[in-house]
């Protein structure tokens, strides 16, 4: 294998794979890339933790066929103290690998390419298209709230709840649940996948706001990502998802609208006084006047601020770990939201204000504490 590349470009498309690989796992092979030419000018390289893998293609300038798998740290730290320029890749041996530059040459130990696992293209499998913003806005409206469940591994990924008229993208880490729904996406069929979180994590690193598409492809076990020549192929969390739509035919009888950023502000303020086992705040409704608050009696510390809002219903106190508002009230984009209650001890739902509410909407349910 010899073949000719941008520094920079290849610095550029390592880094871009680069999360994929998981410096713990067992088998020392994968903490590598596997460098492939299998046409003229075109260079593939692969990344893999056996249930991530992707690939992605970049222009080189290729003398001949082959491949090599080459150690991640090494090349990755070469590439970045080389300044932009043309590099020579050249593998002599099977198990040595020469890169030349314009001042010098670079010897590494490389392995066999028979020794990387391969990966199996997906069989009886479906499809769609999405584009890259529509698939970024789902990501970054859910993948906040997946969780870490070790005894209930399909709350580890976001679940896509197709059906024919709407879409929903529902994410749950037994603290707070959230349901992003699209209307009118098109699709034909109905889709059940609960997709992982790494691989979406990896999704959003590399997709742009554009309406270029994505082709998914999958089966009951695997999905693949295709776009801007990536490949992404993972595994797909089996098991059947909580019942989520049972949980939003609650109806709620006090209501309260206020400015995002002025809440989450104020909660962020009041947080500082409050228990750091509990991080409970306590949130006193009304219509003449609301107030957020909280305490330590071990610091002999409080703090209370008013509320500008409006609020409609009965009078109600209700408790919340702060740290679960600030991390949904951060990870919503809006002006204004919509919080409604029925007591302090059932569930409560979050609905941001969104400016395309016609098309799309989402609904975040959270528990408050016990007094």
């Amino acid at each position: 294998m010899k073949f000719i590349s941008s520094s920079n470009e290849l610095l550029r498309s390592l880094k871009d794979i680069l999360y994929v690989i998981n410096i713990t796992n067992k088998l020392p092979i994968l903490e590598n890339f596997l460098f492939k030419i299998k046409e003229k000018n075109v260079l593939t390289i692969t990344v893999s933790d056996l249930e991530i893998t992707m690939t992605i293609s970049i222009n080189i300038n290729s003398i001949n066929f082959g491949s090599a798998v080459i150690p991640h740290k090494i090349l990755l730290e070469i590439l970045k103290k080389i300044p932009e320029q043309p590099l020579t890749f050249w593998k002599e041996k099977e198990n040595k690998l020469k890169i030349l530059s314009q001042n010098g040459e670079y010897d590494l130990s490389i392995f066999s390419s028979e020794e990387y696992p391969k990966y199996s293209l997906l069989r009886n499998n479906n499809h769609l298209l999405i584009s890259e913003k529509i698939l970024l806005n789902i990501i970054n409206n859910t993948l906040f709230a997946v969780g870490n469940d070790e005894i209930r591994p399909v709350l580890n990924g976001v679940f896509f709840d197709i059906e024919n008229n709407i879409s929903n993208f529902v994410s749950t880490n037994s603290n707070f649940l959230v349901k992003y729904s699209i209307k009118d996406l098109s699709f034909n069929k109905e889709i059940r996948l609960i997709i992982p979180k790494k691989p979406l994590n990896i999704l959003k690193y590399n997709l742009n706001d554009t309406n270029n598409n994505v082709y998914i492809s999958y089966n009951d076990l695997n999905t693949s990502f295709f776009f801007k020549k990536k490949k992404i192929i993972c595994s797909l969390l089996n098991g059947n998802y909580p019942n989520y739509k049972s949980l939003m035919k609650k109806k709620y009888n006090k209501i309260l609208i206020i400015n995002k950023n002025y809440f989450l502000n104020a909660i962020k303020r009041v947080t500082l006084f409050s228990n750091r086992l509990t991080y409970q705040i306590i949130l006193n409704f009304s219509k003449k006047r609301s107030q957020i608050s909280s305490f330590d009696i071990n610091y002999n510390k409080k703090a209370f601020e008013y509320l500008f809002c409006n609020y409609d219903g009965e009078p109600l106190e209700i408790v919340f770990n702060s740290k679960y508002l600030i991390e949904i009230l951060s990870n919503i984009n809006c002006e204004d939201i919509k919080f409604e209650m029925l007591n302090n001890n059932s569930s409560c739902r979050i609905t941001p204000l969104m400016k395309n509410y016609k098309k799309e909407e989402i609904l975040i349910l959270i528990m408050p504490l016990s007094k």
